[in-house]
């Protein structure tokens, strides 16, 4: 029950936060900041290196990936068919193809299953920050009509303080080292920040206002992004005989709310701005009810 609560208070104080300039003009930044320099790494040590890894934990690797190669092509053809600008297009292709796997993903996964669903979830989060670096970020630079260069792609993905700590957990694991006990809880005190101040974050930067004039692009991202995808991908396993936890995390996490960052790619490179912040406040708003009814309906 605390879990749903803290879920349910911590956006709200962000938000009440919010709208009574109760914070520093910087505080989502410096927010932001600890959780992926501090509390996110801290997760990925912690969870990574005792992570049992099977072949079900494909699924929440690979579903980033084919959400949004799926999303890429979907938005094209809705582009043509809806005569959609380039700037409308890529804003749609952003923020419905990225998840807020980490930020939103994590609070709620363990308020709706527990600890346990970090170790996949983690791995999902992990593809889906290649798939931002690597595709989100060349595709905002191309409908904006820019370049972007490989090697800088490369650099900003090792220069991600997540990824170094993935590669840590993972040499661990390869050689068979664990924490210690005092090492380990450290690590799980600082993972223990994610959840409220990630939530925090997001009531923060909750904008609910110009929902009237950009209502059918968010009805259609809510529509492919909350409801259709995760619904292909659950036929998928059952039509695979899989299941179990990671299938579970996977399939919600492709089910989360929009990404926050892919909504800064999108306004950095002036891909339709207002639009984009009213998808991903309403996108995020709206999956903290379908994330929970996806979890009622899968199970784990």
């Amino acid at each position: 029950m605390s879990a749903f609560l803290l879920l349910l208070i911590c956006p709200l104080l962000g938000w009440v936060c919010a709208r009574l300039n109760w914070m520093p003009d910087n505080a989502v930044p410096v927010i932001n900041a600890w959780l992926l320099r501090i509390a996110l790494p801290a997760v990925v040590l912690e969870q990574i290196p005792k992570l049992h890894f099977d072949g079900r934990m494909l699924l929440p690797a690979l579903g980033p990936v084919v959400l949004m190669l799926s999303t890429m092509a979907v938005m094209a053809v809705l582009a043509r068919r809806l005569n959609w600008d380039r700037g409308t297009q890529g804003a749609m292709t952003l923020c419905w193809g990225l998840g807020n796997t980490s930020f939103v993903g994590f609070p709620l996964l363990i308020a709706l299953i527990g600890p346990q669903a970090l170790g996949p979830a983690v791995i999902a989060d992990q593809a889906g920050f290649y798939c931002t670096t690597l595709i989100g970020l060349p595709l905002a630079a191309y409908f904006a009509g820019q370049q972007s260069k490989p090697l800088d792609l490369l650099v900003s993905v090792l220069r991600f303080v997540p990824v170094q700590a993935l590669f840590i957990a993972l040499a661990m694991k390869l050689v068979g080292l664990q924490w210690n006990e005092a090492l380990e809880g450290v690590l799980k005190r600082l993972s223990d920040t994610l959840s409220p101040l990630a939530l925090f974050s997001v009531g923060l930067q909750l904008q609910l206002g110009a929902i009237r004039r950009y209502l059918p692009l968010i009805g259609i991202g809510v529509l492919w992004k909350l409801l259709l995808m995760p619904g292909l991908m659950w036929v998928g396993a059952i039509a695979m005989g899989v299941h179990g936890l990671p299938i579970t995390v996977g399939i919600l996490q492709v089910a989360m709310a929009p990404m926050i960052t892919a909504g800064i790619f999108a306004k950095q490179y002036g891909l339709n701005p207002d639009a984009t912040t009213a998808m991903i406040s309403i996108g995020i708003a709206v999956s903290f009810l379908t994330v929970p009814m996806w979890y009622l309906l899968i199970g784990v």
